[in-house]
């Protein structure tokens, strides 16, 4: 049984986005390369923050599959995807302590 695999055109905005494309099947994986999907899905730190080489020894894969899962959601590098993996990490940091407008405790 054959799986179509389907690369994304251009690259996705966000992480959120990402999620969405491999949801709707817009993109689809060869099997170790899914594996790393799957993985820096649930843990997107690796991608945010690794090297191609630390995120290949955590999802027990090659690093051209790391590379080639970077190609499949259509970046050249992955300095690039890197940035929408830590955008998502901002924004769910941004959710958890958000800036305080009130005032400081110690003012009494």
């Amino acid at each position: 049984m054959s799986q179509h695999i389907r690369n994304l055109c251009s690259p996705p905005a966000s992480f959120e986005e990402l999620k969405s494309a491999i949801a709707c099947r817009h993109v689809t994986f060869p099997l170790r390369v899914e594996n790393v999907a799957k993985r820096v899905l649930a843990k997107p730190e690796l991608m945010a923050f690794g090297s191609a080489t630390s995120i290949a020894d955590d999802c027990g894969v090659s690093v051209s599959t790391v590379m080639r899962f970077v190609a499949h959601i259509g970046f050249h590098e992955i300095a690039q995807a890197r940035a929408i993996f830590r955008n998502e990490l901002r924004r769910r940091l941004a959710v958890l302590l958000p800036e305080s407008g009130t005032k400081n405790e110690s003012d009494g």
